[in-house]
């Protein structure tokens, strides 16, 4: 006898008991769901590994060189965990997550040597304030400039606050970062590295409006913050109407796209302040402005406890190399000459390994 559904005969599915067949439906249906919970905790475990290597600088296209893959697909894979068959060993997601985990492998063995020597990041007072000022960009949806002396730590605590966002979020979290340069200043350059960033890495801006458009389409709503380092660069920056660039940065944040972080070293404010139409614009960069005069004594101990380095002496040689031009960035670049050069970090190795 025929049943509606299709492949019952006489009580039977494609020739098994109905209640053989559905308690096969169901162990299947099990495994597939207990496969996928396993395969996604290691997707998580090896993304956020990534993220605390970027935070590092060891950087996706590094990675795709050293396993044979190209960078885009460790980015695709890295944005969201997409559910697998189950036993399916030579797809191309679980080859390259293989292929991940070797390569992690590989550098913990590498590092053994290299971290009894070096130790990891230090979080330091400008980190903290740092970090602080990014988090309040994105949670009031808001312009904060923060300023801090070159050699502080700025990269080091943005490249911080971006690994602990995406080990609690994932990779496709809405936290953004742009590098300003001198060699790349211009409103297509500027949109052209925010939509590379917010939208996709192969985007090309073909007009300004298409670009401003697809970004805000991208952003909005989704409560994130934009990071544009070495903002100083912003400062002289104008449309070929003569508008101020940062001015459009500005309706970002007006039409709920993202909070905007400006990691610099003050010039932006500066520059602003002597313009004949910025007082809106200096009114808003006022109202959540974070300006960090440089490190402090407690910067230094704790960098100092950790590579390691004791004595009076000692303190007082690396106090003056914090509080000169470089500041952190050279005082580590010291140890790290000490130890490279010398086998030792004191006193002696300190005045002799070359500065800045």
């Amino acid at each position: 006898m025929l049943d509606d559904s299709n492949g019952v005969v006489n009580g039977k599915f494609n020739g098994i008991p109905i209640e053989d067949s559905l308690e096969y439906g169901r162990l299947r249906k099990d495994e597939y769901k207990k496969y996928n919970l396993d395969a996604e905790q290691k997707w998580k475990k090896l993304t956020v590994r990534l993220a605390e290597e970027i935070s590092h600088g060891y950087t996706m296209a590094r990675l795709a060189n050293e396993i044979g893959y190209k960078a885009i697909a460790i980015h695709t894979w890295a944005q969201v965990f997409k559910e697998r068959e189950v036993g399916d060993a030579w797809s191309d997601v679980f080859q390259l997550e293989n292929a991940i985990e070797s390569r992690f492998n590989e550098l913990d063995k590498e590092r053994i040597i290299v971290k009894s020597k070096f130790p990891a990041r230090v979080e330091t007072s400008v980190t903290k304030t740092i970090m602080k000022a990014i988090k309040t960009a994105r949670e009031e949806q808001e312009i904060v400039d923060i300023c801090a002396p070159s050699g502080s730590g700025k990269s080091q605590a943005v490249a911080e606050y971006v690994a602990q966002v995406r080990k609690a979020e994932g990779f496709n979290s809405p936290v953004w970062v742009v590098e300003l340069t001198a060699f790349a200043l211009s409103t297509k350059s500027i949109l052209e590295m925010i939509a590379t960033a917010c939208v996709s890495q192969n985007f090309e801006v073909s007009n300004d409006l298409r670009a401003d458009r697809t970004i805000r389409e991208a952003t909005e709503g989704r409560g994130g913050v934009l990071i544009i380092e070495e903002a100083q660069h912003l400062g002289d920056l104008k449309n070929i109407n003569g508008i101020h660039v940062f001015n459009g940065l500005r309706r970002y944040t007006d039409a709920g796209c993202f909070g905007i972080a400006l990691i610099g070293n003050g010039e932006l404010y500066d520059t602003l302040k002597k313009g004949k139409r910025s007082a809106q614009l200096i009114s808003r960069m006022e109202a959540f402005r974070e300006v960090i005069p440089g490190v402090v004594d407690d910067d230094v101990d704790r960098i100092m406890e950790a590579w390691g380095v004791v004595g009076k002496a000692e303190r007082t040689a690396c106090l003056k190399i914090a509080k000169s031009p470089g500041a952190l960035r050279s005082l580590v670049g010291v140890f790290k000459r000490s130890l490279r050069e010398y086998g030792v970090i004191n006193l002696a190795t300190i005045n002799a390994a070359p500065k800045g």
